[in-house]
């Protein structure tokens, strides 16, 4: 079994998946570092999230350290409809991997917020994952090889005092990433790190 640290530094096979990855929330954190990863490999990459400008300057100096190409979508997947920008903005290149990252936590007593806010972050933790991996899903099989990795939360299962809705929201990925790509024992295959 590997450890995390040979599954960080893992090669990604640019001829199992193609020449190019998308990477949502690829602005900070975990998306960013995918998205560095992966450039590492050698695949293109269409980054994905609210901030234009750290996009083009992420995308900027990962073509620069490694020779790829990339594309920037603005898109807030917050909001209902959003993933339609990801999805028109790779309509035209061959996407094969897909690695949905995106989300935030929202912490507070679950009554202090507004309907709204709740349906926002229930979008972007969870719903924006659930339709993103349902269209490349399609693609990858029509062209039959291309993968996805749903970023969930830690305790997200089980619930988060005073994040009731990210955490809930971020079981709808667990749950998806698990329905999705059992074991011979019904639970995800692969490492937590």
């Amino acid at each position: 079994m590997q450890d995390c640290w040979e599954t960080r530094h893992a090669k990604i096979d640019a001829g199992r998946f193609g020449p190019w990855a998308v990477v949502t929330g690829a602005s900070s954190g975990i998306g960013r570092e995918a998205a560095s990863q992966i450039a590492a490999n050698g695949i293109n990459l269409v980054l994905v999230s609210r901030r234009r400008e750290v996009l083009a300057s992420l995308g900027e100096e990962l073509a620069a350290r490694h020779g790829i190409a990339f594309r920037v979508i603005e898109a807030d997947l917050s909001q209902s409809g959003a993933e339609k920008a990801v999805i028109e903005g790779t309509g035209d290149i061959d996407a094969g991997l897909l690695f949905s990252s995106a989300g935030t936590g929202q912490p507070g007593a679950f009554l202090a917020f507004k309907s709204e806010q709740l349906r926002e972050i229930v979008h972007l933790n969870g719903l924006s994952h659930l339709l993103l991996t349902h269209h490349f899903s399609q693609r990858f099989a029509r062209r039959g090889r291309g993968g996805t990795l749903l970023v969930s939360a830690l305790g997200a299962d089980s619930g988060i005092p005073f994040h009731a809705v990210p955490a809930a929201a971020k079981g709808l990925v667990n749950t998806l990433g698990r329905s999705l790509h059992p074991n011979s024992s019904g639970r995800a295959s692969g490492l937590a790190c």
